[in-house]
């Protein structure tokens, strides 16, 4: 009996319907109740985290930055593993459509021997040739909607791998930031103490005058000398922190240190450039924008969804699978006259594979699959509550900061007081030697503190947008790393 249309329709149909089924999981990734506000910064505040480093207003570290994020290795790699992903999940989803290839050979014989070949037309002859070619197809169709978890899993890899491109360039940004913050610091406070050194030395040079004639105490005079030396000894490391710095900034531009330009170590060696400020007193964004901001959020949550993906295969599994393969192969005569050639032949072979018994082992990988998925939704969970808990950290790190900075720009206010009367007061006779290098010394401490706290405040506003997934424009689209 042959098959009628509605039949054959109706087989078209079931078809479909077990492409259609899926077998993803229908949980999604779900943060946690999240506070409508910070604790440590104005209700609402919002700032934009892209191109923050802008807001210093330092010309040098915005191109100290730029140049890292373009030339950095760390952006460099993060931008390879985009390229990988995105081969991979090509390669992941065309393994679903049907594959076609094109085949050809050919066969010659020889009679030695008084031996003779057979011919089409009865006789015999002593050599032939024959060649066939044609091409071949094979497709498993995708029941099930294997397809579907293939494609949804392959998106969500290149989805991870751009937002691992996004926490390269947020953590690189912060740490160029950082390093030329303590650059800065080590040369402002290896002025200020240098400044301090060349007073203590003009200050033992005039009381070694005024022991050796008689007027002051050779212990006043050693005292002098003492703070001089002192102050003198904490030079060196402040010179270590400067070449420190100076080669991190190297390193995270790709460069090996002591190979800037001219240019760049004009702007690196140039004298009395300040601890670079920023005024930032609000938040840069709500509690809840973290999850579109945070790039390791972004990347937790592509995981769940490849952890899915992955559930579906291991169910999948369990599941019939079909399979289709045809070919047509066309044979001709190239010598002679041989036997059975000269047509064009077609052939389908329609494959059903149906698991029966496996000792268990497809039911194991989907528990271990459904294991795995659970472990990146609660992942996905504690990701965003650590990130949550960074921001609230750098938040109260930079409103402590700014109340720290101050009061070190007072107390250094209050130091150079002082220090001026002390000195009009030794100079008229009023005032031991003592107390006045007990104020030239306050007044260094001060003069330390303040630039320490300005470093401290500078820090903690990257900390702050480094926290809050800052980085470049998220218009900027990705940029190819050429091939080596």
């Amino acid at each position: 009996m042959m098959p009628t249309r509605s039949t054959g329709l109706a087989a078209i149909v079931a078809a479909a319907a077990l492409a259609a089924c899926s077998t993803m999981p229908g949980e999604r990734p779900l943060s946690p109740d999240l506070p409508a506000n910070w604790t440590d910064a104005p209700a609402g505040a919002e700032l934009p985290v892209s191109d923050w480093w802008a807001n210093f207003d330092d010309p040098a570290l915005t191109a100290l930055v730029n140049e890292a994020l373009l030339n950095g290795p760390s952006v460099q790699q993060a931008l390879l593993r985009v390229r990988e992903s995105r081969a991979l999940s090509h390669s992941t989803v065309a393994q679903y459509l049907p594959e076609l290839s094109a085949t050809g050979q050919g066969q010659y014989s020889r009679a030695v021997e008084n031996g003779a070949l057979p011919t089409a037309g009865g006789g015999t002859e002593r050599e032939q040739m024959t060649g066939s070619y044609g091409g071949s197809v094979s497709w498993e169709i995708p029941l099930f909607s294997r397809i579907e978890a293939a494609f949804v899993g392959s998106r969500a890899n290149t989805r991870g791998a751009v937002a691992d491109v996004r926490a390269a360039q947020v953590t690189l940004a912060g740490d160029v930031a950082q390093a030329y913050v303590d650059l800065r610091a080590a040369q402002a406070s290896r002025a200020a103490l240098q400044r301090s050194v060349e007073t203590a030395d003009e200050l033992s040079r005039i009381l070694d005058i005024s022991f050796n004639a008689g007027i002051t105490s050779e212990a006043d005079a050693a005292d002098a000398r003492r703070l001089a030396e002192a102050t003198r000894a904490r030079l060196p490391g402040l010179v270590i922190e400067e070449r420190r710095a100076e080669n991190v900034l190297a390193v995270l531009r790709g460069l090996a240190p002591g190979t800037e330009t001219p240019e760049t170590r004009a702007v690196l060696d140039a004298e009395g450039q300040p601890v670079p400020f920023m005024q930032l007193t609000q938040a840069p964004a709500a509690p809840a924008d973290l999850i579109r901001l945070r790039p390791d959020v972004a990347r937790a949550e592509a995981q769940a969804i490849v952890a899915a993906a992955g559930v579906s295969n291991a169910r999948t599994d369990l599941l019939p699978r079909l399979n289709l393969t045809g070919s047509i192969l066309t044979t001709d005569a190239l010598i002679g006259d041989p036997l059975n050639v000269g047509g064009t032949f077609a052939n389908g072979t329609p494959l059903i594979s149906i698991p029966l018994f496996d000792w268990g082992a497809r039911l194991a990988r989907v528990r271990e699959r459904d294991a795995q998925f659970d472990q990146a939704l609660l992942q996905y969970r504690q990701v965003v509550t650590q990130a949550v808990a960074e921001a609230s950290n750098a938040l109260v790190a930079l409103d402590q900061g700014r109340l720290r900075l101050d009061s070190a720009r007072r107390a250094e206010t209050a130091a150079e007081t002082t220090a001026r009367g002390s000195r009009a007061a030794y100079g008229a006779g009023i005032q031991s030697l003592t107390d006045r290098l007990r104020s030239e010394q306050q007044l260094i401490d001060a003069n330390l503190t303040r630039i320490d706290a300005e470093a401290q405040s500078a820090r903690a506003a990257i900390a702050t947008y480094r926290a809050f997934g800052g980085g470049p424009s998220f218009e900027t689209p990705l940029r190819e790393v050429p091939s080596q």
